[in-house]
């Protein structure tokens, strides 16, 4: 568990030489900006950087949690006891979200509100607070303790039991509103004591080792104590009540987990991420059986190893089906993330491009500090230079490409050296890489660091391809590896970050908090499609500087977080949003609700557009929309004159905002009508630039519409198939030093010399 840099740079108190670079290792003397300070951690904990940016991170934060939104129960650690219960779906507002208004089109948020049906208390002691004690991938404990005494919660994504373990005396489990005790009958083995309850016509089951005493008292608490053998229970929600399912559950309820890990691997030849969930237990009583566990819609899509289902719970992500097993396989096809396209065939619209380019060159630098300097802004402007560097370099204006390549340079030099008044630095107390100045709480809530590194690892991807010095550690590299460890370490339990930061692997995308405090309804995110940008970046970053581990990352992320958003963002399946609610999208997804708004605005386009930016090639995904849903964010336009006419007032946009941004979505789907809807004159999205939308157009204008029945033995590849005339464009890119021969699953091969992109078009 060594941290990144060690030795005398640490002595210094100023910086640590990282290359040809340099990291703080404090913010600059006069910086009054820190992370928030996460001191409620006990054991293991203490040794490890704070897991920010996930489902339980407030419990770090302070002497009691927010809401920890499991799925499908929820928690929460309040002096009173470590309470838990089943939310069940609403539609209203959102608290806390101050534009959060009803539009036309019917309600505006779901939310799944935590309900405490129990409430488990020590009887012997008074916890003087709640502490992360232990975390696997998906599963953590909760340490509510006093001196040497504790009662210990262990809580797991998707698991329908609470397990609790008590250090010494009884527990008092005070019982929610409408919870009543009831008869059922049993298949019990003898080794177990089983009450159940009803709370809103879901059946429980509170789980007791024969030899714990429950006491007599008032109708709406149970007083357990335990013997010094067995201090152990669990409270379990089952799906329906017939025999096999109760036996299950009775099996079951000693049977703790302990630790949680997923396992990754990119089979590059079949274009194929598989994914491994694996679960440690620890059976309490010593009888050796099958956990349960919750499988996500995600899951159930893309599994392989299909386990028995004994029913469904409901949820915010969708009814969650409750299986038995240690462990399950996923699958899931990648159709290819290919770093570039190549230029445009035609003769016209590639002269058109040309001069498009000669003057977003002389605009080039004026898209840093338009809207900010921090790391989101700047990141954003690099992201579209490195964007005109490529589209350069197709075309063969190599003097554009290598002026686009030097302002990239000078940028990301500038914050890498230390030296300037924008810079990086570590923080040893949290575990992260923090870039100054601040934007969007970014230092002191530890919000957004995906969205913002990724535009930073994708351009330095891109110039990786063309200069591998500049990219290398012993040079620039370094930093930019700093900023991929910040956001995807891949390796648990260290000091100097914690395991994949931002990303959530059983709920299979990214939270955006730091915390993960808002109201009751723990993390959220917002734009998903910059959090996949992100873990394409790492991806191409791990490709162009041959670390096949790190594409192998940044290839399960990809898929993985595509695949979750077109359920929970997009609703792609018909199966997640509630009846109720009529929007296109849930344009912001939180642990306990999601809803159709932005932090900063009302305006539809906004709403809608926040998932679609940034357009690069990794937004090939979006092809899986359906099309009726392209359809949908067309008409964004007409709701935002409704919305106007309704208030009588607008937040200063132009009805055409982002239309570059909605034009290149609706390419993917219908060139033709594409080029019909974008303005070459009107808005351009301040990440954009007018090149890239033409180009964009008209590249697939010319070459069709992703096709995903066809796939490669290269991570580099795409295929298009035009509308019309059903011919297919075949693309794939070199990133090597030698001649490489590609095989698509359709039969065809194509030839690719180094570093080159090559295009072949079928008969």
């Amino acid at each position: 568990m060594t941290a990144f840099f060690a030795g005398p740079a640490m002595a210094q108190g100023s910086t640590a030489a990282v290359g040809a670079g340099a990291i703080w290792l404090a913010p600059k003397p006069g910086e009054s900006v820190r992370p928030k300070p996460a001191p409620f951690r006990s054991g293991d904990m203490l040794k490890r950087a704070v897991t920010t940016n996930t489902w339980y991170s407030s419990l770090a934060y302070g002497p009691w949690s927010d809401v920890l939104h499991a799925h499908p129960l929820t928690f929460k650690a309040t002096p009173k006891g470590m309470e838990m219960g089943l939310p069940q779906g609403r539609t209203g507002a959102i608290s806390g979200l101050k534009h959060w208004a009803a539009g036309s089109t019917g309600t505006t948020a779901v939310t799944f509100p935590h309900q405490a049906d129990f409430t488990v208390t020590p009887s012997d002691f008074e916890p003087q607070d709640a502490r992360l004690h232990n975390a696997g991938d998906w599963n953590i404990t909760v340490e509510m303790a006093r001196e040497q005494a504790y009662l210990r919660s262990h809580i797991l994504h998707g698991s329908p039991f609470g397990y609790f373990e008590i250090s010494s005396g009884g527990v008092h489990i005070q019982l929610g509103a409408g919870v009543q005790a009831v008869d059922m009958p049993t298949t019990t083995t003898g080794n177990k004591q089983v009450h159940y309850f009803k709370a809103r016509g879901q059946l429980y089951g509170l789980y007791l080792p024969p030899s714990a005493q429950l006491a007599s008292g008032p109708a709406d608490k149970v007083s357990v104590k335990f013997s010094e053998q067995a201090r152990y229970f669990s409270i379990g929600i089952l799906p329906k009540s017939d025999a096999a399912t109760l036996k299950a559950y009775v099996d079951a309820a000693f049977v703790f987990v302990d630790d949680t890990q997923v396992h990754w691997a990119y089979d590059e030849a079949q274009s194929l991420v598989t994914t491994d969930y694996r679960m440690k237990t620890r059976p309490m009583d010593g009888v050796v059986a099958e956990p349960l566990m919750g499988l996500y819609l995600h899951h159930r899509r893309a599994q392989v190893s299909h386990a028995h289902v004994l029913g469904q719970l409901p949820s915010v992500r969708g009814p969650i089906a409750i299986a038995s097993g240690h462990t399950f396989r996923t699958e899931l096809r990648v159709n290819g993330l290919i770093p570039m396209w190549p230029a445009l065939m035609n003769k016209q619209p590639a002269q058109t491009l040309n001069e498009l380019l000669v003057g977003d060159r002389r605009r080039a630098n004026s898209l840093f500090g338009k809207m900010g300097n921090g790391t989101y802004w700047t990141g954003k402007a690099l992201g579209a230079v490195a964007q005109l560097m490529t589209i350069a370099e197709q075309q063969g204006d190599e003097s554009t490409a290598a002026e686009m390549e030097k302002v990239l340079k000078q940028r990301l030099e500038s914050w890498f050296s230390g030296k300037g008044l924008s810079y990086f630095a570590h923080d040893a107390g949290v575990g992260t890489v923090l870039g100054y100045p601040e934007e969007y709480f970014s230092v002191s809530a530890m919000n957004d660091h995906h969205f913002h590194y990724g535009y930073w690892i994708m351009a330095a991807a891109h110039l990786a391809r063309r200069d591998p010095q500049w990219a290398s550690a012993q040079r620039w590299g370094g930093m930019v590896n700093l900023l991929v460890r910040d956001i995807a370490t891949a390796q648990r339990k260290r000091v100097d970050f914690p395991f994949l930061r931002n990303f959530d692997v059983y709920e299979g995308h990214s939270w955006a908090r730091g915390n993960s405090e808002f109201f009751g309804l723990g993390n959220d995110q917002e734009s998903s499609s910059e959090a996949i940008h992100a873990w394409a970046a790492v991806a191409q970053w791990g490709q162009a500087t041959a670390d096949p581990a790190l594409k192998a990352l940044g290839m399960y992320l990809y898929a993985t977080e595509s695949a979750s958003v077109l359920h929970y963002w997009f609703n792609a399946h018909g199966d997640v949003f509630h009846a109720d609610y009529r929007q296109p999208i849930a344009s912001m997804v939180f642990g306990g609700g999601y809803g159709f708004s932005t932090w900063w605005t009302e305006e539809p386009r906004q709403i809608m557009g926040i998932n679609l930016l940034p357009i690069t090639p990794a937004s090939v995904y979006l092809t899986q929309l359906p099309t009726g849903y392209v359809e949908n964010f067309g008409r964004a336009a007409e709701e935002a004159r409704r919305l106007y006419d309704r208030s009588g007032q607008s937040d200063g946009t132009t009805l055409d905002i982002w239309q570059d941004i909605y034009a290149s979505l609706l390419a993917l789907k219908n060139p033709v009508k594409a080029l019909e809807s974008w303005n070459p004159r009107g808005s351009v999205e301040v990440g954009e630039t007018r090149s890239r939308t033409y180009f964009w157009l008209y590249a697939l204008a010319e070459m069709g519409v992703p096709d995903r029945s066809v796939w490669a033995n290269v991570m580099s590849h795409a295929v298009f198939v035009d509308p019309t005339t059903k011919k297919k464009t075949y693309l794939a890119y070199n990133p090597s030093e030698k001649p490489l021969e590609v095989r698509f699953s359709d039969g065809v091969v194509v030839s690719v010399q180094p570093k080159k992109i090559t295009r072949w078009i079928g008969p």
